[in-house]
């Protein structure tokens, strides 16, 4: 009797264990890897939250979480194309040299689709159209500047290897500082009074002001000379990727200004809470 007993435990204990082997197989997701890097440090397209949320994603390599709206268009991107999104957080500079090394197979971060960066990698159709505001403090001298000859003497800075770093000799007669790295030390360094204005696209100025109330933002009546390229931001792919590119341009011909609105929308509001 003993050794039935133990032959039946046997048995159940070996259902049992080929049940949850079978349940770790079919866990495992055999979808292609679509990998992206973006900052997370340029909200609102893109930023790193510590706790999970119903809209942020995981960061790979890091118990962190990436929002915001480079996010979103992610995971739609990823979800049309039935791959397995991966996030990596990737600091500016070197994102480009990431994806021309294999490392990503696309940047999403609010990146200008510009001549010189065309050279070493290719664009997807434009995700995002924005313009282009100057970020300073609310008491600042030069809140009523409405031209860009209106700002003479003030120290100005941007983002290392960004097209709003190099918007600023087009102001005149201000003073170019050195760029920084990303926009949360640039805030840092207007509210430390170390630089009095940068300019920025209007949602991330949006969201800036949001977290930042003694900052604010204002718009050129007469603006600066830039091309539709320089106002739209695009999906970067490693140079040759036609069918990868081709992909992307696909999924976004689904999504309309009206989406890509409310999704930038959302993105503010979250980033601000």
């Amino acid at each position: 009797m003993r050794k039935i007993t133990k032959l039946l435990l046997f048995i159940v204990i070996g259902v049992l264990l080929s049940i949850i082997t079978s349940c770790k197989e079919n866990d495992v997701d055999n979808r292609p890897t679509f990998i992206v890097g973006m900052e997370c440090a340029y909200a609102p397209f893109n930023w790193t939250e510590n706790m999970k949320s119903d809209t942020n994603y995981p960061i790979e390599g890091t118990s962190l979480y990436a929002e915001g709206y480079d996010v979103q268009m992610a995971k739609k991107i990823a979800d049309a194309l039935n791959y397995r999104l991966v996030i990596k957080a990737i600091e500016w500079d070197g994102l480009i040299p990431a994806l021309q090394a294999g490392q990503i197979d696309a940047i999403i971060a609010g990146m200008s689709d510009t001549e010189e960066r065309r050279a070493n990698v290719d664009f997807s159709s434009a995700y995002y159209r924005s313009t282009h505001v100057l970020v300073m403090e609310k008491n600042s001298k030069y809140v009523n500047g409405t031209t860009l000859n209106d700002f003479a003497g003030a120290n100005v800075v941007g983002q290392i290897e960004t097209l709003y770093d190099s918007l600023i000799d087009q102001l005149i007669g201000v003073n170019h500082l050195t760029p920084l790295a990303d926009v949360p030390t640039i805030i840092t360094s207007i509210k430390a009074k170390r630089a009095d204005i940068t300019i920025l696209e209007e949602p991330v100025a949006k969201g800036v002001i949001e977290t930042n109330p003694d900052l604010t933002y204002i718009s050129l009546t007469s603006g600066f000379n830039v091309s539709e390229e320089d106002v739209c931001v695009a999906i970067a792919v490693k140079k040759g990727n036609s069918s990868l590119q081709t992909n992307i341009n696909n999924v976004l011909n689904t999504i309309n200004e009206a989406t890509r609105n409310n999704l930038m929308d959302q993105a503010i509001a979250r980033n601000a809470e």
